[in-house]
């Protein structure tokens, strides 16, 4: 059975796929340059492994102090990602962060879901060198979570 876990974002973002005897992918979420999810490369990695078991997509919210246009604009990424997985024909749940992160006894360092990630997924390790790659690792540690669920 696989397990998905996606990193919502509308430039960046990522997406990882989880198997059975420790197979794992880790992708960056499609997005075009100007903006928003390229929703046909995402159903194409989501199904490109099979039969998909379930999605764990971590939920979005308004956040203080943010700008109208950038939560108007992480608002339809996150409702692309929604309806993407919809299509998939899957059945997908929404994470809080705090959740997951909580389960996994994640500092509030940014960093840390990466390390923990290489930690996890040595053979991963190189998809996960930089710090930018924090969103893969937050997809495959959302994946994580939701297969222990």
């Amino acid at each position: 059975m696989i397990v998905v876990g996606i990193d919502c974002g509308y430039r960046t973002g990522g997406v990882a796929l989880l198997g059975d005897g420790g197979w794992a992918e880790v992708h960056d979420l499609p997005t075009y340059s100007e903006g928003g999810v390229d929703v046909n490369a995402l159903m194409d990695i989501i199904t490109s492994a099979g039969d998909v078991g379930h999605i764990y997509v971590e939920k979005q919210q308004a956040m203080p102090k943010q700008g109208v246009s950038s939560t108007f604009k992480l608002g339809l990424g996150y409702g692309q990602i929604i309806g993407t997985c919809a299509l998939a024909r899957a059945p997908y749940s929404l994470i809080t962060p705090a959740s997951w992160k909580r389960s996994m006894n994640l500092p509030k360092d940014k960093d840390a879901a990466r390390r923990l990630a290489q930690q996890w997924f040595p053979t991963l390790t190189e998809r996960l060198k930089r710090k930018k790659d924090e969103h893969r690792a937050e997809a495959l540690l959302i994946a994580m979570y939701g297969k222990g669920r």
